[in-house]
């Protein structure tokens, strides 16, 4: 207890204080003090520091050059490997060049004489036996009647087929039977028709591939398979893009409802056909049998006559 008299302020006794504080001193000196670095004595100590640097380094470099490392040797010798490799490649390319520019003057021909043509045929024909397996979904409502034109347009093509039908379709199937009069042939389509209620056309080439729709692109992909009737490199390019127009053109017919955008298909079929007896000019082609193919399946009312002469024919010479 501390008593105190507001008077005189008489202390009657003195607690020790609990903490001790050092004594506070007021002073302007610093805690620390830095060297000066523009004085006389800075500027002579750098300057040491850095002759001695460079002395340093000039030593280690002499050293190395007096004994460099074995990774050294081994880096430049790659390098100047490098080099020679490349000063060969731009010689090779520098000849390559010179022998283009002196080049001009050879011209490839535009198209084959009939006796290399010939050649080329022949060597088709004795290039090796082609064995196909086919898998193939088809609806009853549009059989492929370009199976059954196949065998009588491609001569070294012989197709074994076996019809199958699938629990979904009801009611009766379509009969196709292939009459091939020689049956020994180099190239064999071993084909599995399965009648089935599908869209469009599916095909296959193996039990677990994707499949493939349309009728046409189940011909455009026969035609690539065998090189003799392979129209994209047997043909010229507009002829061969011609084809292809044809062949787009009977997928639109297929599906197409409207009797007058099928009037217009046909007139593009009787614009390409002219005055010719067939789509391939001189012989039935497989645009001829697309065609024919497609016109069987569909329904159609008002077939233009310029077109009613050609398909008898087609039916004649694919039946």
């Amino acid at each position: 207890m501390r008593l105190t008299e507001r008077s005189g302020e008489t202390t009657m006794y003195s607690m020790k204080p609990v903490i001790s504080l050092p004594k506070m001193t007021h002073t302007t000196d610093r805690i620390y003090e830095m060297k000066n670095i523009h004085g006389e004595c800075g500027k002579g100590n750098h300057t040491g520091t850095g002759i001695k640097i460079v002395a340093d380094v000039t030593e280690q470099v002499i050293e190395f050059l007096k004994n460099p490392l074995p990774e050294y040797a081994l880096l430049e010798a790659r390098q100047e490997k490098i080099l020679a490799q490349l000063a060969e490649l731009k010689k090779q390319v520098s000849s390559l060049c010179s022998f283009l520019k002196h080049t001009d003057h050879v011209k490839m021909p535009k198209e084959c004489s009939e006796k290399e043509s010939n050649v080329l045929s022949n060597q088709c024909e004795k290039s090796e036996p082609i064995t196909v397996n086919l898998i193939i979904n088809a609806n009853p409502k549009k059989p492929p009647y370009s199976i059954l034109a196949l065998p009588k347009v491609w001569n070294d093509i012989s197709i074994k087929l076996q019809s199958y039908v699938h629990s979904s379709v009801i009611g009766d199937i379509p009969e196709l039977n292939i009459c091939d009069k020689n049956p020994s042939k180099t190239n064999i389509i071993n084909l599995s028709l399965i009648w089935k209620e599908v869209d469009e056309l599916e095909f296959v080439t193996g039990l677990y591939n994707y499949s493939l729709l349309g009728e046409v692109n189940f011909l455009r992909y026969l035609c690539r398979l065998f090189p003799t009737h392979d129209f994209e490199n047997n043909m010229g390019s507009i002829q061969a893009n011609l084809f292809d127009t044809i062949l787009d053109y009977c997928y639109c017919l297929q599906i197409e409802k409207s009797s007058k955008k099928q009037q217009i298909i046909f007139q593009h079929f009787t614009k390409t056909l002219g005055t010719n007896e067939w789509f391939g000019v001189n012989e039935p082609n497989i645009i001829d049998i697309a065609v024919w193919s497609v016109i069987k399946q569909i329904s159609v009312q008002n077939i233009p006559s310029s077109l009613k002469k050609w398909i008898n024919a087609c039916d004649k010479t694919f039946k």
